[in-house]
């Protein structure tokens, strides 16, 4: 009778191990500039920064928002205010945020995308950031 039991056990184990977990990180969350990975600090809005598509926000000495433009230089943005999810709602248009990961299961995952609040105050979702030029 416990070779059955352990036999349920382990099968039932195994089974459940196939089954796709979100990673512990996603159960934090992240309501903060401060916790925003990979944010550049003491950057200064005109300087020259490498464009990307993730991990394009940075902080200017007195923690104000800036993201890194298509262009290459440094432009302030609306205040950086944690980690969000697209097609979310956001509560303040304006403010930006930066995607934990974007893509879906046919699309190569990409982390920290970022992410503006849009529309109507009472309508506003989080959207995908056209960087500026």
């Amino acid at each position: 009778m416990r070779k059955i039991v352990v036999g349920s056990l382990v099968s039932c184990g195994l089974l459940g191990a196939a089954i796709p977990l979100a990673p512990p990180s996603s159960a934090s969350s992240c309501h903060s500039a401060s916790c925003v990975p990979n944010v550049a600090q003491n950057v200064v809005s005109g300087t020259p920064c490498t464009p990307s598509p993730s991990y394009v926000f940075g902080m200017d000495a007195n923690n104000g928002t800036l993201i890194c433009s298509a262009s290459g230089t440094w432009v302030p943005t609306g205040p950086l205010v944690g980690e969000a999810q697209v097609a979310l709602p956001c509560a303040t248009p304006g403010t930006t945020a930066q995607e934990r990961m974007a893509g879906n299961e046919w699309q190569v995952k990409t982390p920290g995308v970022p992410l503006q609040c849009v529309g109507p105050a009472d309508i506003a979702k989080w959207a995908h950031f056209f960087v500026p030029a």
